[in-house]
């Protein structure tokens, strides 16, 4: 490779979405050759032991398609470009829908400009995504429940659909649940399916799934959560939070339990503040409801809070748990709560709004016009 000119281009789109560049290459002679790789240590260069990644669709810039091999390898030989190529160059795209495995986080430029033949180590790179830390602290008490970012607990359904909002994290199904997915939403994890669970998945975009997994760990342990969180006694106690009287709750290090009748914002803030080591355990008898527009629906953390120190528990049957304001899609959303909602006995519907933690409930979850639940600090 004799030089390298590169003029990017940056589109921002989630699922493989990303950084569209161009990359000019001046070299001589027949053939243009590449491979599409893992890469594993993000120094965006091909290096020894990294895998390739095979299947990948390839295109010329004349349109012909070529697939890479079982080593992630690729080539276009001279008859693929006929007499040769444009002036201008001839550009080499990899399609990211197509890399499945984990290693699916582009790397590179998905675009290179091939000047002159042969070409040889035109390659695209992708990466694992980075780590997410479990959505709830242990201290909370959610166990086995804690490994998924959307748990449905009996047989009921999960819809997600609308902009691709994300569900960052794996999803667990019930024995005899329905999870179906459509338009542009995307699961960053595994989908796990109890005994009978079904996915219908119309949404274009790939997902890993597993079938007849025992989740009797996670459901009991979900149920548990929630009865022996019932049970602490009040740190401090609240008919209603409306986010306009009271504006922000303050904690101290260790668990604070906040007992409430009703949560209703309506485009008003709630900011739960403490310093590191401090613990919110939010149980709720009445309504969980986030409406309205303004700076938006939000219960947010502050000082030394996170968002996996804080599970709201809302007890048993009664309104469903509600979002909606608008903002759905890729900066999802105006409806914001910081921690995990256990909701075992009621409906949860976001329509749009944003979870920065886990979602449980044995009844029907609605995430729907882009709504996003987001195992954190991947936000």
């Amino acid at each position: 490779m004799k030089s390298l000119i590169s003029t990017c281009t940056r589109t921002l789109r989630i699922l493989g979405g990303a950084l569209a560049c161009s990359v000019l290459i001046s070299t001589a002679g027949a053939h243009i050759a590449g491979t599409v790789f893992c890469d594993s240590n993000g120094n965006g260069t091909l290096d020894s032991g990294e895998p390739g990644i095979p299947n990948v669709k390839i295109t010329l810039c004349n349109g012909v398609v070529r697939y890479t091999d079982a080593n992630g390898n690729y080539l276009f030989p001279k008859e693929d470009f006929g007499a040769g190529l444009p002036s201008t160059g001839c550009a080499v795209t990899v399609d990211p829908a197509t890399v499945t495995g984990d290693c699916k986080e582009i790397g590179c430029p998905t675009t290179v400009i091939v000047m002159d033949t042969p070409a040889d180590n035109v390659n695209f790179c992708f990466r694992p995504p980075p780590p997410c830390p479990d959505c709830v602290d242990p201290a909370l008490g959610l166990g086995a429940a804690a490994g998924c970012t959307v748990l449905q607990l009996g047989a009921a359904k999960v819809s997600i659909t609308g902009p691709a909002g994300g569900i960052l994290g794996d999803i667990c199904i019930a024995p005899g649940g329905k999870l179906d997915m459509s338009g542009d939403e995307y699961i960053t994890g595994t989908v796990h399916l109890g005994a009978g669970a079904v996915f219908s998945n119309s949404s274009g975009n790939p997902v890993n799934v597993i079938q007849n997994v025992d989740l009797s760990p996670e459901i009991s342990a979900a149920y548990n959560a929630a009865a022996n969180a019932a049970s602490l006694p009040c740190s401090q106690s609240f008919v209603k939070l409306d986010g306009k009287t009271i504006t922000t709750i303050n904690g101290g290090v260790g668990l604070n339990v906040i007992c409430v009748q009703d949560i209703v914002l309506s485009g008003t803030q709630i900011y739960l503040n403490g310093p590191a080591g401090a613990k919110f355990i939010i149980n709720i008898t009445g309504k969980l409801v986030f409406t309205g527009g303004g700076a938006g629906p939000q219960i947010r953390v502050t000082g030394g809070v996170q968002s996996k120190d804080v599970l709201y528990n809302v007890i048993g049957i009664g309104a469903d748990v509600a979002f909606s304001g608008g903002g759905g899609g890729v900066n999802c959303c105006a409806a914001i709560i910081d921690g995990t909602i256990l909701a075992p006995s009621r409906k949860i519907n976001l329509s749009p709004g944003r979870v920065n933690g886990q979602i449980i409930s044995g009844k029907d979850i609605s995430i729907v016009s882009g709504s996003s639940v987001r195992c954190p600090p991947c936000h």
